[in-house]
């Protein structure tokens, strides 16, 4: 009996030094841990490119190549068609920038009641230097994206190989469960960047064809911009609006007031009309969740932790409420349910 004792406090002992060592080396390899995630990502949206040559009959391993080739004769194919047009647009609005912001902080200030804001109007030229850093930055990890993207496409090929790895370091019998459980949330990231890419490009659309109208110069540039700023939920828009505004507030105070609510009605249609639409076939993440992800994640990643901010809160998201709520717990909730739509 005694020995029993022992031997159970002894299990008990070896699990909590495992758990504390698996936490430790989080911590310490969270970098590798999130260009990990990074080739998780971008391994689904290979899977993803892959679907319509799935469809059509041919092998798993030919559709996922195709796929990736698809992707990249589609990136390659859009940079001959626009590229130069968009990089004259991008260096326009990079030379306006720190002007514009000038003239918006000159208008403020005629108005005693809107004073406040220029406490709160952002130092372009800081942005723009932090920008250039971060810009070497990515230069200087070339090494990380070239690995990240090796893996993706490994990753993209046999999916289910390392799938079932990580079943083995389960208990047998809940091996299935787990396995449901990758699945659920294999599918659930895909739903989401689906979902987002519909609203970012919606959205960058809409702003770019009304700072048309406007003339507002740069507009393809500036709705390619704000359209990509929507994949980071609740703070994306606001960020992505920015330079548009000040650009506008540049040719009169009146166009700057009609582009700021080009922006508006923009983020209207995508928040009360488009999301609501995806999310049908999408999971919703609370957005308090969100909030914290990005606030977390951005604290230890900068601006990479932002970008994949939402997409991870996606999968564990899904994982907990999988995994941890229904099975490991045991309560009496519905089952995750990602739309009609089969994947």
């Amino acid at each position: 009996m005694a020995d029993f004792g022992g031997a159970r406090v002894a299990r008990t002992t070896a699990i909590v030094l495992l758990v504390t060592g698996l936490a430790l080396l989080t911590v310490l390899m969270a970098d590798v841990f999130l260009l990990i995630f990074g080739a998780i990502l971008i391994a689904t949206l290979v899977r993803s490119a892959a679907i319509p040559f799935l469809r059509m009959g041919l092998p798993d391993s030919l559709s996922v190549l195709l796929g990736l080739a698809a992707v990249i004769v589609a990136l390659l194919l859009a940079g001959w068609l626009f590229g130069a047009t968009l990089g004259a647009q991008f260096a326009i609005v990079a030379g306006r920038l720190p002007g514009a912001a000038e003239q918006a902080r000159a208008w403020i200030g005629q108005y005693p009641l809107m004073a406040p804001l220029l406490s709160t109007t952002p130092d372009v030229q800081a942005i723009m230097g932090q920008a250039m850093s971060v810009a070497f930055g990515a230069v200087g990890a070339l090494t990380n994206l070239v690995l990240v993207f090796i893996a993706a496409v490994y990753l993209a090929l046999q999916p289910q190989l390392y799938a079932r790895g990580i079943e083995l370091l389960f208990p047998k019998k809940e091996g299935p469960r787990v396995h449901d459980a990758l699945v659920t949330s294999g599918l659930a990231m895909r739903r989401y960047l689906l979902a987002q890419f519909v609203t970012m490009t919606a959205v960058g659309l809409v702003v770019g064809i009304g700072l048309a109208i406007l003339g507002v110069p740069s507009a393809a540039a500036l709705g390619l911009i704000v359209g990509l700023a929507n994949f980071i939920p609740l703070i994306g828009p606001f960020i992505g609006a920015v330079p548009g505004v000040l650009i506008a507030f540049a040719v009169d105070a009146q166009t700057g007031l009609w582009a700021a609510l080009v922006y508006f009605i923009a983020q209207q249609l995508e928040g009360n009309v488009l999301t609501p639409l995806v999310q049908r076939y999408a999971v919703s993440i609370p957005p308090a969740v969100l909030l914290f992800s990005l606030a977390a994640l951005g604290g230890l990643f900068g601006v990479i932790g932002v970008v994949l901010a939402a997409p991870l809160a996606v999968v564990v998201y899904t994982l907990t409420y999988t995994l941890w709520v229904r099975n490991a717990l045991g309560h009496e909730v519905p089952p995750l349910t990602l739309g009609p739509a089969k994947s």
